[in-house]
C-alpha cells in the first residue's frame, strides 16, 4: 500500500477578486483562489493579511463574490472543473478573532452523458447578483437563480452556439432583464459575438438573439488565433457627459456595451438604442411571419436575409491596436469601467482608458509583471497579479515613470502608430478617423501612448513554483538533506526553483581563530535582566571570557580581571538567583530573589562569582566547592567529568561513577544535597526544569561511557533524590544529553506537557525519546552526519527550540504533534545559545569546530525557495551530475510578437555550477532545433567520458510531427579553471528524442516517435566528426508514441503515451530488446518510474496515480493493475527518493517511496506502507470518509475513485493507494476516536489511538 502526501501544496493562481465578507463595508478583502484551496487576505495600511484559507476538493476554475443576507456584504461562489464539477457557495466568519470560510449551499453541473466544453468552463453572474449561469460542457449552460443570499432554483438550458469561446452578462437598463453576450466559433470557423436574453419565467435562453447587442462576425485577420480564447468585459453604461462638449471632463455618453479581448486589437461594441431595438424587434417579427408562411419561396427568401443578418460584420464604436501578445486578464479600476487594466500572456500590463472628448480609447504602457491569470485592482493605486507561470506579485501602478526613464515602457513593434505623452493634452479635430456603421455612429481608432520608464513597483512577491516541468533530488552540499531542484516557469518568467524545509541562518559577524571551542554560555550582570554582557568560551585546554560591552566591538577580557577560572576548561557557566531564609507564621520559608551570581563549574571545583556593574567584571564570592579540598576522603583524587545546573541546582559527574547534587545556601555556601555512585563512567549530565517558571528540575538525566546508556533520575523529592526512575541503552555514546518539555504545559496533568529526552550519540544521531509516566517511549533516531552530534537551547522566532549540532545541523521543534526537525546551513556546529546584547538583539551565539557566529535563524517551519531566474529561456528538461557537481538545463526561448504573429523559438543547453548557479557554458541548438530530453550519465564527466547526453527535435511550422532529431553527448573541459561543454557525439534520429535513460556502460536507451532504440557509444576514428559515435544496437517498434523511459537496474520500463506501459528485457550484449510484459488498457500516461523487480507506478493524463506490478508465470508474464488513485493534477515528473532524512523509529510503519511534480507546482511524497498497517488505515480512510464531508458535500471516496473525461465511474474505487493529507487531519480532529468506532462493529479499529497516532505522525516527518 502506498501513501500520497504532500509537501509544497499547488501555488499556481487561477482566479483572484476583491470583495467585502464582512459587514463592515470600510473592510475589504482580497480572494485568491489556488488549484485547490481559497486565500483571503484582508486589505491593510501596512500590505495585505492573510486572514484564513479553506480546501476545496476539486480544482478551482471560477471565482466570483454574490450579494450575501447582509446589504453590503457578499459571499464567494466557487466553481471546480470536471469531472467533480460544482458551484459551491462559502461564507466568510470570524469567531474569537479567528477567520474561517464554510460551505453553505451547492449545486452540482455534471453530466456524464454531454461532451466537455471545448474552450472555456466558468460561470458569470449578472451584475444584479440575481443569476448565474455555469457552462461546462459544449451546447448547453446551468442557470442558477440567487435567492436570500443562498443557491436557489437551478435548471439546465440548450445553448445553440457550441464552440463557446466566452460570454458574459451585459448591463442592462431593467433589473429583471438578463442578457448574455456570447462568443463562439460557427461551424464555418467564423467568429461571431451576438447575445440571447435569459428567460427565467420559461427556463430558456430566447430563440431568437437578443436585439440589446447586434450580432456581428469579427474579422480572423483581427483574432487570427484563438489560444488562449478572446474575453468578453462587460461595460455599463456612462451618461454624464456629451460628446458635442469638449469641456465636459467626465466623458461622452454611451449605453454600455462589451469589451472584445484577446485579438490585435481591443473593440468596443455597443449595446443598441431603445429606437433601434425597436426596430430590430419589428424586423424579427416580420422575419418570423414569413419563416412561417406556407409559400416555400417567401421562406427561402427569408432565411437567405436571416443568414445575411447573422453574417453581417457591424464595425465597433471604438477600437485600439494592442501592441502585444494575447490577452489573458483584465481588471477594472473604477466601477464605471473607464479604465482597465490589460495583462498579456508574457506579462506586459497597460490600462486601457475611454477618452475624456470622444467615445475611443487610449492605450498607456506600464510596465513588464509576471505573465498575468488574473488582475484584481485594490485600491490606492495597488495591484494583484495572480500567475500561473510565475511568482504572483502586489504592485504599486505610480502615475509617472519610476526607474529605466530613458528606455521604453514596453516594446511596441512596427505597425502600431503611437503617439508621445504630450498629445494626451490636446484633443483631436472633431470628424477626423471617423467611420460610419450601419446605424450612423462613430467609430474611432485609439491612441497607443509611447511612454519611457516603467510604472510599476512591487510590494510584495508570492513564490510559484509552477509549472513544473522537470525537477531533480539532489544532496548539493553533502548535509544529508536532499534539495528540490526544479524547472518551473515560462514565457517570461523561467526559473529554476530550490526547494527545502530549512531554516534560514543571517550571519550578523563572525569570530575566527577560536580552534578546538567544546561550549559557550552567555552571562547577564543579574538573574533577571534580559540582556547579556559576557560570553564564556570554552576550549579543550582553556576558558575565555568575551565581553559585549562596546556597542559594536567584541573584547577579549584578560584572565587577570575575568574573574573566571580561566586556566582550565569549562562544563557549566549561568546566573543564578539569590536564596533568601525567612519565616512566615512561625514556619521557616525559602525563595529566590534577583543577584548578580554567576557560578561556574570547572574540572576543579564549582565556583561562585559575582558580578559588578562599576568594573563591568566578576569576582569570586565564597569559597566554592573543590572535591579534592573538600575534606571527604571519598572525593579524594575525584576530577570533576561532567557537569549541569538549573537556577537552582548543581549537579556534577566525578571520576570513578560518582554524582553529586549541590545547591546553593543563603550565606553563598555550596553545599552536597545529595550523591551516588555507578558502575560506569559520568559522559553527560542534563538537569533543565520542564517548567521555566522554576528554578528546579524534577528530573536529571545521566549519560555513561561503556555501557552507553541514559538514566533517568528522580528529584521530586528528597527522599528520592537521585533515585532512577528509567533507563535506555543506545548503539553509541550518547555525548551530549537534553531533558527538555516542548509543550506549553507545565505539569504532567497539562495536555500540552511534552517532556522529551534527546540524545546526540557519538556517532552523528540524534535520538529522541518521550518521557511519559516515568517512561521512555517512541523512540526516533536521525542523523546529521558522521561528527559528534551535541544538543543546545536556544530561543528562535519567540519560541524555545533545540539546536543538534554535528556535521549539519537541526532545529528541533514541536509542530503537528511531533519533533520536527528543520535543517540549518552551519556545518559541525558545536553549541548554539541565545544571545542578547546591545549590538546583537534577539541574536544567536553559535560555536562551530573554528569559529564564533552571530546572527539570526528565521522561518524555522517555513519552506525556503530560492530562485535562479532564466527570464525567456523556459527551462523544458534538466539533469545533475554529482560527479562533477553541475546542472545540464534544456531550455526553450519564445520571442514574443503580437497575436497571429510567427512565433521564432529557439533552443539552448545550459551547463550552471551546482553551488552558484553561475552559468558555466551555453551550447546553442540549430535554428529550428528544440530540445527535448536530457541524460546526466556516470562516469568522471571529464575528457573522453561524456557528462551529458541531450536529446532534441527539428521543429518546422509544415510538419504535423517532427521528421527530424539529433542525440548528442557532452563533456566538461576546463580551461584556465573556467569549465564548459565539449561535443563528444552527434547522431541524427528521424524524430523527436522524447526521453532518453542509461541502461549500462556504453549504452543508452532512446524514445523516438514509436521506438524505444539502443545506442552504443564507441570511440570515433579520424574519418568520424566527432570522438565518439553513437552506434545503433537494437530497436523495438511496437508503440504508438513513446514518451517515457526508466531504467531500473533490471528491465527498461516504457511508457506509451497514447497506450499504456511496458516492460522490456536488454539482452547482455545490448543487441537486443524483448517484451517482458505489456499492459493494453488506453492509459494514456504522462510520467512513470519504477518501484522495483519490474514494477511501475505513474500518472495518466486523466489526472490518476496508478502502479503495476510484475507477475511472472511459467508460460506467460502479465503486468498486474495494483493501485489506481485520483490525484486531481497532472503529475509531470515522478522520481525515486525521499524529500527529507526522516527519523528512523524503532516501529517504523512506512518508509521512503517515490516523489511527485505536478503542473500547478504541488510536489509530493509517495510513501511505502508495511501490509499489516495497510489494512487498519485503509479502514480509518473509510470511517473517515463517511464523517469528514467536502465542501459542497464532495465525498472523498468517490473524489479519489479513478477518473476518466466522463467524470469517475461506480463501478471502481481507489485501491493501492491512501490519502495521508487526509488521514492526517485525523491528528486535529476534535474527537478522534469517534473516527475508530465505524457504523457497524466490523468497521471497529482495534488499533490502539496512540498507534494510529504514531503512524499519521512517521507518515507526516516523511513530507
Amino acid at each position: 500500500m502506498r501513501v500520497v502526501g504532500t509537501f509544497h501544496p499547488s501555488s499556481s493562481v487561477s482566479r483572484s477578486l476583491k470583495c467585502s465578507l464582512t459587514p463592515d463595508t470600510t473592510l475589504e478583502h482580497l480572494v485568491v483562489a489556488k488549484t485547490d484551496r481559497l486565500e483571503v487576505y484582508s486589505l491593510q495600511p501596512n500590505g495585505l493579511k492573510l486572514e484564513c484559507t479553506a480546501d476545496m476538493w476539486g480544482r478551482i476554475v471560477g471565482l466570483q463574490a454574490v450579494p450575501a443576507r447582509t446589504p453590503g456584504q457578499s459571499n464567494l461562489l466557487v466553481m471546480t472543473d470536471l469531472p467533480d464539477a460544482k458551484l459551491v457557495l462559502m461564507m466568510y466568519s470570524t469567531e474569537g478573532g479567528v477567520a474561517a470560510l464554510t460551505s453553505g449551499t451547492s449545486h452540482s453541473l455534471m453530466d456524464q452523458a454531454a461532451r466537455p466544453a471545448e474552450f472555456v468552463t466558468d460561470f458569470q453572474v449578472d451584475p444584479t447578483g440575481q443569476v448565474i449561469i455555469a457552462s461546462c460542457y459544449a451546447g448547453k449552460l446551468k442557470v442558477v437563480r440567487i435567492e436570500g443570499g443562498e443557491l436557489g432554483q437551478a435548471f439546465d438550458v440548450s445553448l445553440p452556439e457550441i464552440n463557446l469561446l466566452a460570454f458574459t452578462f451585459l448591463y442592462t437598463d431593467d433589473e429583471d432583464r438578463f442578457t448574455l453576450a456570447i462568443l463562439h466559433l460557427t461551424h464555418k470557423r467564423q467568429l461571431q459575438l451576438l447575445s440571447r436574453d435569459v428567460l427565467l419565467e420559461d427556463l430558456e435562453l430566447s430563440a431568437a438573439h437578443s436585439n440589446l447587442l447586434l450580432t456581428t462576425l469579427l474579422s480572423e485577420r483581427t483574432f487570427p488565433s484563438l489560444d488562449p480564447a478572446p474575453l468578453l468585459v462587460p461595460v455599463p453604461s456612462h451618461s454624464t457627459g456629451s460628446e458635442e462638449d469638449d469641456d465636459d471632463e467626465t466623458g461622452p455618453a454611451h449605453r454600455g456595451g462589451v469589451l472584445v479581448l484577446g485579438g490585435r486589437k481591443v473593440m468596443f461594441f455597443e449595446n443598441a438604442s431603445q429606437d433601434q431595438q425597436d426596430t430590430r424587434k419589428e424586423k424579427q417579427r416580420r422575419l418570423g411571419k414569413r419563416l412561417s408562411s406556407s409559400v416555400q419561396a417567401e421562406v427561402a427568401k427569408a432565411k437567405e436575409k436571416e443568414k445575411e443578418r447573422e453574417t453581417r460584420k457591424i464595425k465597433a464604436r471604438a477600437t485600439v491596436k494592442w501592441p502585444w501578445n494575447a490577452i489573458t486578464a483584465w481588471s477594472a479600476v473604477d466601477a464605471r469601467c473607464r479604465r482597465v487594466l490589460l495583462g498579456d500572456a508574457f506579462g506586459r500590463l497597460a490600462m486601457l482608458a475611454f477618452n475624456n472628448d470622444t467615445v475611443a480609447f487610449t492605450l498607456l504602457p506600464l510596465g513588464e509583471t509576471s505573465p498575468a491569470t488574473s488582475l484584481t485592482y485594490l485600491s490606492s493605486q495597488a495591484l494583484y497579479v495572480g500567475s500561473h507561470f510565475g511568482d504572483s506579485q502586489l504592485l504599486r501602478v505610480h502615475p509617472a515613470p519610476i526607474a529605466n526613464a530613458s528606455v521604453d515602457t514596453l516594446p511596441i513593434p512596427k505597425g502600431v502608430s503611437t503617439v508621445s505623452p504630450s498629445a494626451l493634452a490636446s484633443s483631436p479635430s472633431k470628424g477626423k478617423g471617423r467611420l460610419i456603421d450601419l446605424d450612423d455612429s462613430p467609430v474611432r481608432e485609439g491612441r497607443v501612448i509611447q511612454t519611457k520608464g516603467t510604472y510599476l513597483e512591487v510590494l510584495q512577491t508570492h513564490d510559484n513554483v509552477a509549472p513544473i516541468m522537470d525537477a531533480v533530488l539532489a544532496d548539493i552540499d553533502g548535509s544529508g538533506q536532499p534539495q528540490v531542484i526544479t524547472a518551473s516557469g515560462a514565457r517570461n518568467t523561467g526559473s529554476l526553483r530550490v526547494i527545502r524545509t530549512e531554516a534560514d541562518f543571517q550571519e550578523q559577524a563572525k569570530l575566527d581563530g577560536l580552534p578546538g571551542i567544546t561550549d559557550i554560555w552567555p552571562v547577564r550582570p543579574r538573574f533577571n535582566d534580559s540582556t547579556h554582557t559576557h560570553l564564556v568560551v570554552s576550549t579543550v585546554r582553556e576558558t575565555l571570557v568575551l565581553s559585549f560591552a562596546g556597542k559594536d566591538t567584541v573584547s577579549h577580557v584578560e584572565p587577570s580581571v575575568a574573574g573566571f577560572s580561566t586556566h582550565v576548561p569549562t562544563y557549566a557557566v549561568g546566573n543564578v538567583p539569590r536564596r533568601q531564609i525567612g519565616t512566615f507564621g512561625g514556619r521557616t520559608t525559602s525563595s529566590y530573589v534577583d543577584s548578580p551570581l554567576v557560578v561556574q563549574i570547572t574540572t576543579e571545583g564549582v565556583r561562585l562569582l559575582e558580578y559588578d556593574a562599576t568594573l563591568n567584571g566578576f569576582s569570586p564570592s565564597g569559597t566554592g566547592w573543590h572535591p579534592k579540598k573538600s575534606g571527604d576522603a571519598s572525593l579524594a583524587g575525584r576530577d570533576i567529568v561532567a557537569a549541569a545546573m538549573s537556577p537552582s541546582q548543581f549537579v556534577v559527574g566525578l571520576s570513578g561513577g560518582r554524582l553529586a547534587l549541590l545547591n546553593l545556601s543563603a550565606n553563598h555556601a555550596l553545599q552536597v544535597a545529595k550523591t551516588r555512585d555507578f558502575p560506569d563512567e559520568i559522559c553527560a549530565i542534563s538537569c533543565t526544569p520542564f517548567d521555566p517558571t522554576k528554578h528546579y528540575a524534577t528530573h536529571i538525566a545521566v549519560s555513561f561511557w561503556s555501557s552507553n546508556k541514559i538514566a533517568i533520575l528522580s528529584l521530586d523529592s528528597f527522599d528520592t533524590y537521585l533515585d532512577p526512575i528509567c533507563e535506555v541503552s543506545l548503539p553509541a555514546l550518547p555525548r551530549s544529553i537534553l531533558l527538555h518539555n516542548f509543550g506549553s504545559g507545565a505539569r504532567p496533568k497539562d495536555a500540552d506537557f511534552r517532556p522529551h529526552l534527546l540524545a546526540g550519540l557519538a556517532d552523528g544521531s540524534v535520538v529522541t525519546f518521550a518521557l511519559r509516566d516515568g517512561e521512555l517511549h517512541d523512540g526516533k533516531a536521525s542523523s546529521l552526519g558522521n561528527a559528534p552530534a551535541s544538543l543546545s537551547l536556544c530561543g528562535v522566532d519567540g519560541r524555545t527550540v533545540v539546536l543538534a549540532g554535528g556535521a549539519r545541523s537541526n532545529v528541533l521543534y514541536w509542530d503537528r504533534q511531533r519533533i520536527r526537525p528543520s535543517p540549518v546551513g552551519v556545518k559541525y556546529m558545536v553549541k548554539g545559545v541565545t544571545l542578547n546584547t546591545a549590538a546583537f538583539p534577539s541574536c544567536l551565539a553559535i560555536a562551530t569546530s573554528s569559529a564564533l557566529l552571530i546572527g539570526n535563524v528565521r522561518g524555522v517551519d517555513k519552506m525556503q525557495i530560492r530562485t535562479i531566474p532564466l527570464g525567456m529561456d523556459n527551462p523544458r528538461k534538466m539533469g545533475y551530475h554529482t560527479g562533477q557537481q553541475v546542472f545540464g538545463v534544456a531550455c526553450a526561448r519564445t520571442t514574443p510578437g503580437r497575436v497571429g504573429d510567427n512565433e521564432d523559438i529557439t533552443g539552448s543547453f545550459k551547463l550552471l555550477d551546482a553551488h552558484s548557479f553561475q552559468q558555466l557554458h551555453h551550447f546553442q541548438c540549430d535554428p529550428d532545433e528544440e530540445p527535448s530530453s536530457v541524460l546526466a550519465l556516470p562516469g568522471e564527466g571529464s575528457g573522453s567520458s561524456p557528462v551529458f547526453c541531450l536529446g532534441t527535435a527539428v521543429i518546422r511550422p509544415e510538419e504535423r510531427e517532427p521528421s527530424n532529431g539529433r542525440i548528442l553527448l557532452f563533456s566538461l573541459s576546463s580551461d584556465n579553471g573556467v569549465r564548459s561543454l565539449t561535443t563528444l557525439a552527434s547522431r541524427k534520429v528521424r524524430s523527436c528524442v522524447y526521453a532518453l535513460t542509461y541502461v549500462s556502460e556504453g549504452v543508452i536507451a532512446a524514445a523516438i516517435n514509436t521506438s524505444v532504440l539502443l545506442y552504443k557509444i564507441r570511440e570515433g576514428n579520424r574519418r568520424d566528426d566527432f570522438p565518439l559515435v553513437l552506434d545503433k544496437a537494437a530497436e523495438w517498434n511496437h508503440n504508438h508514441f513513446v514518451t517515457n523511459l526508466v531504467w531500473d537496474g533490471q528491465f527498461l520500463l516504457v511508457g506509451d503515451a497514447i497506450s499504456s506501459v511496458s516492460v522490456l528485457r536488454v539482452a547482455e550484449d545490448a543487441a537486443e530488446l524483448e517484451s517482458v510484459a505489456r499492459d493494453y488498457a488506453p492509459l494514456w500516461p504522462v510520467a512513470i518510474e519504477s518501484t522495483g523487480d519490474g514494477g511501475v507506478i505513474g500518472a495518466n493524463s486523466d489526472c490518476n496515480l496508478f502502479s503495476f506490478s510484475l507477475q511472472r508465470g511459467p508460460q506467460r508474464n502479465g503486468l498486474e493493475k495494483d493501485g489506481v488513485y485520483h490525484i486531481d493534477d497532472v503529475v509531470n515528473k515522478l522520481i525515486k527518493g525521499a524529500l527529507s532524512s526522516a527519523d528512523v523509529s524503532q516501529d517504523q510503519a512506512v518508509k521512503a517511496g517515490h516523489v511527485f511534480f505536478t503542473s500547478t507546482g504541488r510536489i509530493g511524497a509517495i510513501l511505502e506502507m508495511n501490509d499489516a498497517m495497510s489494512l487498519h488505515m485503509t479502514a480509518l480512510q473509510r470511517n473517515m470518509a463517511k464523517s469528514l464531508i467536502g465542501p459542497g458535500g464532495v465525498n472523498h471516496t468517490k473524489r479519489r475513485a479513478p477518473a476518466t473525461p466522463r467524470g469517475h465511474t461506480d463501478a471502481e474505487a481507489s485501491y493501492g493507494f491512501l490519502d495521508g493529507d487526509f488521514l492526517e487531519t485525523f491528528l486535529s480532529h476534535a474527537h478522534p476516536e469517534q473516527l475508530l468506532v465505524g457504523d457497524v462493529e466490523a468497521e471497529r479499529i482495534t488499533l490502539p489511538i496512540d498507534t494510529v497516532k504514531n503512524v499519521l505522525v512517521q507518515i507526516q516527518s516523511f513530507h
